[in-house]
């Protein structure tokens, strides 16, 4: 092997490390070696994801994702109030298939949204230092998210509670 493959091979050998180490500031010190791990297989169960649903993904600071499952439940809570049936084994059968979906796909959901955040990051004009703590204050976990996915799912019982005896 001469020395401009060598260089380059070892060059490309610290691209993939500096990746790696962006993914690992990304998701926290205290998991990283499970999430690493977990996203090396196409997919895997998450047990956290399964019964934790809404809560893990906002402990994970997927609070976007949080909304719109919050959202679509809403959704589908008023059309089966107009449409006058009783949606309680609709919405127990919705909420056990949420749970068994991100019990499925958690990791690589997880996974996607540090590629999406790790990419974003990467575009910024920074140094490669301001670039981990980036992606640190985006990534770990958050007690905060966690709460506030708690908030939005107490204010989705309150509105759908209100619709109940306001229609029904």
């Amino acid at each position: 092997m001469d020395i401009q493959t060598h260089y380059a091979n070892s060059k490309l050998l610290k691209g993939q490390l500096a990746e790696k180490e962006k993914f690992e500031a990304f998701v926290g010190e205290k998991k990283k070696d499970f999430y690493l791990k977990k996203w090396q297989k196409d997919n895997s169960w998450n047990w956290a994801a399964c019964l934790l649903t809404i809560f893990w993904l906002g402990y994970r600071k997927m609070l976007k994702s949080v909304v719109y499952i919050i959202l679509g439940f809403l959704v589908i809570d008023i059309i089966i109030l107009f449409i006058g049936i009783d949606g309680a084994a609709i919405s127990r059968g919705l909420g056990y298939g949420l749970a068994g979906a991100l019990g499925i796909t958690g990791n690589m959901f997880y996974r996607k949204h540090a590629e999406k955040q790790v990419q974003e990051v990467n575009q910024l004009s920074v140094s490669e230092e301001e670039k981990m703590h980036e992606l640190r204050k985006r990534g770990g976990t958050s007690g905060k998210g966690a709460l506030l996915a708690v908030l939005m799912f107490l204010g989705y019982l309150a509105i759908t509670l209100g619709l109940t005896l306001t229609f029904a």
